[in-house]
């Protein structure tokens, strides 16, 4: 599987990753200069703030994944908070369940529907984990009680796996397990 990591969405420097050139994992705002746009992808989500999403705009969407909670937030350009940075974004163009077709650990706590997706040796933690942090919980939808659970949840899930996968977070540093394990003090 070959990964391509481009940060995207301008100060908020998005994580958007490239596999195998044909999927796109949370797709920012820029995200139209590494693809071209006659060119069909596959677009998974971890979750559906504005800036993992501004840029399936910029994509000739073959299918979009996401989980079923999130939705609301995808439709509606308020609750992805797209409103507010003054480029109102909704995808009303279709959707399938990721869990259906994806190995994926769903991690409600930053979004309702937040999920992880577990690609090879690659765990893609949108913001539910970063390298040595975890993503807010105190906006809309967001709760620190699902985000300990989840991480609790996620933190078992990570003691199964080879200690060299990869996470790949939302935003910030890419580090292997055994690195995230030892630096993300929400993980002790």
């Amino acid at each position: 599987m070959k990964v391509q990591r481009v940060e995207t969405s301008g100060e908020l420097m998005t994580n958007t990753y490239i596999i195998n050139e044909d999927t796109i994992i949370d797709p920012g705002e820029g995200i139209g200069e590494y693809i071209p746009k006659d060119k069909e992808v596959v677009v998974l989500l971890t979750h559906a703030h504005y800036d993992h999403i501004l840029g399936l705009s910029e994509l000739n969407v073959k299918q979009l994944y996401v989980h079923p909670l999130d939705v609301e937030i995808l439709k509606d350009p308020i609750k992805n908070f797209s409103y507010y940075v003054k480029k109102p974004f909704s995808w009303n163009n279709g959707w399938e369940d990721i869990t259906e077709t994806f190995e994926v650990i769903h991690t409600p706590g930053h979004t309702p529907g937040s999920c992880v997706i577990h690609l090879e040796n690659y765990l893609f933690t949108g913001d539910t984990l970063f390298y040595d942090s975890i993503g807010r919980v105190d906006l809309e939808g967001g709760s620190f009680q699902d985000m300990k659970k989840s991480l609790k949840i996620l933190k078992d899930y990570l003691l199964t796996l080879p200690k060299d996968t990869i996470i790949a977070p939302g935003h910030m540093a890419l580090g292997k397990i055994s690195d995230v394990m030892e630096f993300n003090s929400y993980l002790k």
